[in-house]
């Protein structure tokens, strides 16, 4: 591609099947906030083809927000679930901090393929959301019941 004299190159923009992220909240009416170091959550959801986003909480009103906080309006979430602790072992602003633990022991977890497979098995697929809801400490008091109208798109 030749522009103003200089060659450049063009690649296919990515538009994955599916995208799954955590964010803090969501409203009833199925906005998404997200806030604090918020990478590419907003751009993988708007390039994918369907979303689903687990929140810390789901609230009446967003409330006062940081300047980098990033809405998600509802009709670019496909569905969202309340897990509170979902974010964990990484961190959720405001909710609670990284788990350096977790972090220093993953290079030899996910170093051999039957060990990754175990610790999956042993920490995510025989686990429900409340495993993740003892790393949750921003939540107590809050609602944590999925929203009504908040359902998987068809």
């Amino acid at each position: 591609m030749l522009l103003v004299g200089e060659r450049l190159a063009a690649v296919p923009a990515l538009r994955p099947d599916v995208a799954v992220v955590h964010a803090l909240k969501a409203d009833r009416a199925g906005n998404v906030l997200i806030e604090g170091i918020v990478g590419v959550q907003k751009e993988v959801v708007l390039a994918s083809k369907r979303s689903i986003v687990t929140v810390e909480e789901i609230v009446e009103d967003f409330g006062p927000r940081s300047p980098n906080a990033v809405i998600l309006p509802s009709w670019t979430v496909g569905a969202i679930a309340c897990v509170p602790g979902g974010a964990h072992p990484s961190y959720a602003h405001g909710y609670y901090k990284r788990d350096n633990a977790y972090y220093k022991a993953w290079d030899a977890i996910a170093r051999d393929r039957d060990s990754f497979l175990a610790w999956m098995k042993a920490n995510v697929l025989d686990k429900g959301p409340e495993a993740f809801a003892v790393h949750a400490s921003g939540t107590a008091g809050k609602s944590t019941q999925p929203a009504q109208g908040i359902a998987a798109a068809e």
